[in-house]
């Protein structure tokens, strides 16, 4: 019998509440499911969030990859289909609270059933090639991939740490929770601006 990556959900699409992954403008807010992607996952986010696919806004067909941006207000200017530049910015540094998921074709190793080491080891790289990573000093931080379980099924949670200098100490947080159900590998990242020295 194969083994289905769902809970409460028969089309191996992945169940997630990521309350304490993203940064949330107000706790006291109720969660709502978002599933206009359920066929792949179904994710809850605090009431008024925004959703900007980006991949579906370019070709003007929803397919199953590329970024989808979850954002505390909406990344399009009235009556605009393609995210605005400056807000797209201020969501990709922590100004704008909010959190993406990457959506990319799943690599050797990557099931629901199990995330391999080497498979999370990939996912770090990914991570450390960020910009907000890989152009700042590394701070130490957890570095080597975390078995998690996240939906139901196995993955790999990686924080990284870096300062900048621009804006001048400022230090940035990755924090990535990858999980695939075989065909598609789901990075969740939330990128923030944690504070200055």
């Amino acid at each position: 019998m194969e083994r289905r990556g769902a809970i409460g959900c028969s089309v191996n699409a992945i169940v997630i509440v990521l309350i304490a992954t993203i940064p949330l403008a107000d706790a006291a807010e109720d969660l709502v499911p978002f599933e206009d992607l359920k066929e792949q996952f179904t994710i809850a986010l605090p009431g008024g969030w925004n959703v900007y696919n980006q991949s579906g806004a370019l070709s003007g067909e929803r397919g199953p990859f590329g970024v989808v941006f979850f954002s505390a207000q909406p990344l399009t200017k009235p009556g605009e289909k393609t995210a605005d530049m400056e807000l797209l910015s201020k969501a990709d540094v922590g100004e704008i609270p909010s959190f993406f998921v990457d959506r990319q074709p799943a690599g050797k190793d990557m099931a629901c059933s199990e995330f391999s080491r080497i498979a999370g080891g990939r996912v770090a790289g990914m991570a450390r090639n960020d910009p907000a990573f890989s152009k700042g000093r590394a701070l130490p931080m957890q570095f080597f991939p975390e078995r998690i379980e996240l939906g139901g099924c196995q993955g790999i949670k990686v924080q990284l740490r870096a300062l900048h200098s621009n804006p001048e100490k400022a230090e940035w947080i990755i924090d990535v929770r990858a999980v695939s159900d075989g065909r598609t590998l789901y990075l969740f990242l939330a990128e923030s601006q944690s504070r200055t020295l």
